[in-house]
């Protein structure tokens, strides 16, 4: 599952000061994307670093069945592409717009010059994949031992954007019962088991956490942290 979860990480701009951010922005190419578009696929040899401007994208990966498995909701600020560039590998997931979305896109040539004259952005990268690594590490703990509702907490918590007091998340119970390797009768017993508990609300296409805190806490007291 590697490059998985890139979930609940900051957005790449609260590592940076504003002079910073604006060289990035002014830098980058922005690529438009309509609802549904392929932004890239697994296996594909082009290396970039990218920053969701606006909307979002899900990753996952096409099975044989042409069933897709999401592993990632991308928001504003959070990036992707990394790999391609410092360890020469190719894209390691299928990418789409879920809605109408823009992406920063910073060539090979622009993103090492850039890392080359500003440490701040060598440091920020740095900060972020530590965050991200850290995140991966306790979900691959929870999907290993824990029981399905606090797999299932634990992965709508990753899921939420760090920065909102009210969230929305939106995708269908067939790609996050995929996502949890489980069937969709077993997810949905796990998700009305937390509506009971008021922790979360469901909706057409979407889960609502409207009180983020509660569910952290719950999240923190029923499910062990894992560290190194």
């Amino acid at each position: 599952m590697a490059n998985l979860l890139q979930m609940n990480s900051l957005p790449i701009w609260d590592f940076f000061d504003n002079s910073l951010a604006d060289k990035i922005r002014r830098i980058s190419n922005v690529m438009f994307y309509a609802e549904g578009q392929l932004i890239h696929s697994r296996g594909d040899q082009n290396p970039s670093f990218s920053i969701v401007k606006s909307g979002s994208a899900h990753a996952g990966i096409f099975g044989e069945d042409g069933q897709f498995v999401m592993t990632t909701i991308l928001r504003p600020g959070q990036t992707f592409g990394e790999f391609t560039l410092f360890a020469d590998l190719p894209r390691t997931h299928d990418i789409t717009a879920f809605d109408r979305t823009e992406i920063y896109d910073l060539s090979e040539r622009k993103f090492f010059a850039l890392y080359d004259e500003e440490p701040a952005f060598a440091r920020a990268l740095f900060s972020s994949h530590l965050k991200r690594t850290h995140n991966l590490l306790e979900l691959l703990d929870a999907m290993r031992r824990l029981p399905l509702r606090e797999r299932t907490a634990k992965i709508l918590i990753n899921l939420l954007s760090a920065n909102e007091t009210y969230n929305v998340i939106e995708c269908r119970q067939s790609d996050l019962a995929a996502t949890l390797g489980v069937t969709r009768a077993s997810l949905n017993k796990a998700l009305q088991q937390l509506v009971e508990l008021e922790l979360i609300e469901l909706g057409y296409g979407k889960i609502k956490i409207s009180k983020k805190r509660k569910l952290s806490a719950w999240v923190t007291e029923n499910c062990t942290q894992v560290g190194l």
